[in-house]
This record gives C-alpha cells, structure tokens and sequence, in this order.
C-alpha cells in the first residue's frame, strides 16, 4: 500500500472507530494469521467505507477460502462448514462419487468380490502423501476402520466385520450380508495411517497446508499439479454469519458455499453465480404406523397425490431441490421412472383413491369419515427449517381441500425430536441423507435408528436386501421390485432431495462441476482470472 493511500486508510479508519488503535481494530473478524498491516489495513478499508472505494479494491487479485484456525482441518473430526470445504482440496477420497451418485476409481483403482460379501481392493502406489510417505492399502483400510468406529461414517459401515490389508496394494473387508453396491460408500477422505487424530494430518490432494494453516500451496508431486489452475490458495478467518457474507460480497473470499434450506443460511446476493449441487439429502413425510389412519398402507400411499413437488421445489426450497417421488435420486440410473411419474401430484387421483377407500363426509362437517376413522391429522415439522415449514403448510392445504382435517404442530428441534420419539403425531416431515448405495434400512428397518415411525415390514426389509444383494445382472430388476414395493405399501412418501449453493463471482470463475463429495471436483478445468 503507498504512502497517500495508508494515510487515507487512517483518516477514513479514525472516523469510522474513533478510539481504537490502528494496528489492533478489525471491525468484522479477527486479522489472518501472517498479514501484513497493509494487509490488514486494505481489507479493513474494503469492509468498512462507502461504495465508491470498495468499487476501486474489490479483487485482491489472491484466490481466497473461508476457514477457522481455531478448528481442526481433519475431514474426519472437525465440527467446521468451511474447514470441511478447504478439506476437500487436501485429502482425496478412496472412490469418487460422479454426478449420478456412482463409484468411479481415485485412490482405489479397482475392486472385486465373489459373492458381495468378501471384497478385495487395490489402491495406487505411486501415490504420495504430503509428508513423503507412500500410500499403501494399510493407509485405506485404516480409514475404513476407523470411520466404521467412530464419527460420521459409522452407521455406513455398520456391516463391515473386518478390515485388514494383504499386501501394499491391496486391503479387504468383510461383511456380515451380501451388498454388491458397498464399494459406493467408499467416498470417504484419505489420511495417513497414524494420523487420524492429528488437526492436519497428510493427505494426498492436490494442495497441503503450509506451516500455520493460513495458505493452501500446490503440491508439486500430485498427478495433476501441472493442471491445476492455482498454485496458492489463502485462507482467511470470518467466524460471523455477517462477517462472511461482507467478505464474499467484497471478493475478499472468492468461493462459499451455503445451504439455503438451512437455518443458518446466509442471504448472498443474487449478482453473484450460483452452481447447484446435488445431494442425498432426501426430505420426505413419515408416519405413525400406529395412527388410526396411516396404520392402512392404503391411506398412506394416496398422500403422494397431495404433494405438488414442483411447487414446493420452486417456492418453498426456491430451487434448491429436485422433486422426486421415491427415495433415489431421480440423477441415479436406477431411478424407475415411469413408477415415478405415476406417483406425482395430481387432485384426481387422490380424490379417486379416497373413493376407492370409502371415504365419505358422513355428518357433513367438512371432514372426511373413513370407515370407523375421522380424517384427523396431527402434521408435526421442524420450525427451525422456514423452508420445510412452507413445504408443509403446502402439503396440509392440500390435504386440507381433499377433505382432512390437519392441525399443524410446529417445533422447535428439541420439542421435535421429543415428539418423534413419543410418537404424538400422525404424519412428519423429515429429512435424512441416504448413502450412495440407497440403503433404506436406517430409515425403514426394524430398530434403525432413524425409524422413528415404527415401521416394522418384514417384506420391506427383504425388498431391501435383496435390492442390495443383487449382483450386476439382476440389480435393475431387485430395484424395480423394491420401488414398487415402497409404493405400494408407503412407509414413507418423497418429496424432494436437496441442492446446495456454491456461489462464485462472475468473470473471476467458469467450468467448476461440484459434486457433494468435492466442490472442487475436475479443478483441473476450471479458467480462473483474479484480474
């Protein structure tokens, strides 16, 4: 910074924080660890003063990511948004997840398995990790064993019996039941065996952390590192809500991602580009299978009639979702789409289907009669999520011009929980994210831990193992059975699954393709210009 302008800066920063010291006030967070005091002195200008001077410093001309140094940057055990997202440039996954959900080979290149049961991998040796150290088998199935043991991998690998390498390219695990989709839950992040507990432990991506975490710097043994389109990435610190959003809005950060289904999302402005991500967050309405009405699987499958999703999808998630009609993503090839169509919202088909039940307004009340049973509903939701509260509301003024009677019950997490947990409603709006090999037994078998409607389908369940047994050849007819099984008998009814936001500014990036497992997924193509 010149002479004029720092004394530009201290006049403007004096007006504006009259009192404090000129080397200790950040008026928004606290100064990245290394900046200079010019450094500090222009990114307090930028934040701080009119439109006029933000216009003439707006780019930093520096590639900049949000972070938290006070968090770990471990993949495994940081409770970070944004250290997670630095992550992903740092630790590699052992299969990388495509934009239809699949396993394609990264640090493992091939697997195989004569029964589901008894897999075997092979991972690529001439891989290195940050420190020096070559990866070996012994590095991944570590990370298999410990993701099974604790934190957020546990309930996928809930059937793994063992875990063990055999050679320096090749590990095996064993199941406790045939799944011939396992490999795809494989999309987890690679350490170095060792250092599983470490805040920065070695990985193998494309960029390593310098000494104190305030810079990302290509790494010039990656296969890629020719490719990559930056050689330094910095990392700032913005810790509130608003501090983050001024930074991204000022280009001081040049990537962010947001849920904006999220209670805690941040209301960026539309100037900026958007770039959807799709998710298996799945959100769906589960009953009381002890509900004097949904405990008919007749009464429960006509709910899906009542659901106009491309509504809810444009106004109550304003595009960050993607309706679908059952628990897959409508992305994934096995996807049924013809039973799907089928089951989306339509008024004639939920009126013909209360016929078909015998549904009649006996007293003429307003409300339907079904048998022995009023048409009563107690519709419980999260009213935390302002989203999924507006998806609701839609859903009940529907049921509500079907003939029900729907009295919503909106909570607070904690209450939420509580009442799931105590089975006083009758319908709920959830939300749940599916692994990537659509495993349905957490939400709809007997005891799993999302179960919180008491589903108990013996059928069901085996509609679900044989979906995941099924061996290439016959994998597309046990989905096909599956999903028409679940429609038929509705244990829970889809409504849509989750977009998230990766925001950029324009001109500054092109050609990102983000997946949910690495935003910054085929990097290598991305054209960046911080002119």
């Amino acid at each position: 910074m010149n002479h004029s302008l720092q004394k530009i800066v201290c006049i403007l920063l004096a007006a504006l924080f009259p009192g404090l010291a000129l080397t200790g006030c950040d008026a928004l967070s606290e100064p990245e660890m290394g900046a200079t005091t010019d450094e500090m002195l222009e990114q307090a200008v930028v934040q701080n003063v009119g439109e006029k001077l933000q216009a003439s410093y707006k780019a930093d001309k520096v590639f900049s990511l949000n972070s938290l140094q006070s968090e770990s940057f471990n993949p495994y055990t940081t409770g970070s948004l944004w250290n997670r997202v630095v992550s992903m440039l740092v630790y590699e996954t052992l299969v990388k997840a495509d934009g239809s959900f699949e396993a394609k080979p990264n640090l493992i290149t091939r697997w195989e398995s004569a029964d589901g049961m008894n897999w075997t991998f092979y991972v690529d040796t001439s891989r290195k990790f940050h420190d020096g150290g070559t990866m070996t088998a012994a590095d991944a199935a570590t990370c298999i064993d410990q993701a099974r043991a604790e934190g957020q991998y546990v309930r996928r690998f809930a059937h793994v019996t063992g875990v063990g390498s055999i050679s320096e390219e090749a590990f095996t695990v064993t199941l406790d039941q045939p799944n011939w989709r396992f490999y795809e839950l494989l999309n987890i992040p690679c350490v170095e065996a060792g250092t599983f507990y470490y805040d920065m432990p070695p990985g193998t991506g494309p960029y390593k952390f310098n000494s104190r975490a305030t810079a990302l710097q290509l790494d010039t043994n990656h296969p890629m590192a020719d490719e990559m389109p930056l050689k330094s990435i910095r990392l700032k610190r913005y810790l509130a809500p608003e501090d983050i959003l001024q930074a991204f809005e000022d280009s001081l950060l040049d990537l962010v991602v947001n849920n904006p289904l999220d209670m805690s999302s941040l209301g960026y402005s539309s100037t900026n580009l958007i770039k959807y991500v799709e998710t298996t967050n799945l959100h769906y309405l589960g009953f009381n299978m002890t509900s004097p009405l949904f405990a008919q699987a007749n009464l429960r499958s006509l709910i899906t009639y009542a659901i106009d999703r491309d509504a809810i999808v444009s106004t109550s998630m304003q595009g960050a979702a993607v309706a679908a009609t059952l628990p897959i993503h409508p992305n994934s090839p096995l996807y049924p789409k013809t039973l799907a169509r089928s089951l989306e919202y339509s008024e004639q088909n939920l009126s013909n289907s209360l016929q078909n039940a015998g549904a009649q307004d006996i007293d003429y009340d307003g409300v339907l009669d079904i048998g022995p049973v009023r048409a009563e509903i107690t519709f419980l939701v999260c009213s935390d999520s302002t989203a999924k509260v507006s998806a609701a509301r839609q859903i009940a003024t529907q049921l509500r011009n079907a003939g029900f009677s729907v009295i919503m019950a909106e909570q607070e997490y904690a209450d939420y929980i509580k009442s799931l947990e105590e089975g006083t409603y009758d319908l709920y709006y959830g939300e749940v994210k599916i692994c990537n090999d659509w495993d349905l037994t957490p939400l709809l078998g007997t005891g799993g831990a999302l179960n919180y409607g008491g589903v108990h389908d013996p059928n069901l369940e085996a509609y679900i193992g044989g979906f995941l047994a099924a061996g290439p050849d016959t994998l597309a007819t046990s989905a096909d059975a599956l999903y028409n099984y679940l429609a038929q008998s509705a244990p829970i009814v889809t409504v849509c699954f989750e977009r998230t936001e990766v925001l950029y500014h324009r001109g500054v990036l092109t050609t990102i393709a983000p997946t949910q497992d690495n935003i910054f997924n085929d990097m290598q193509d991305w054209v960046v210009n911080l002119e």
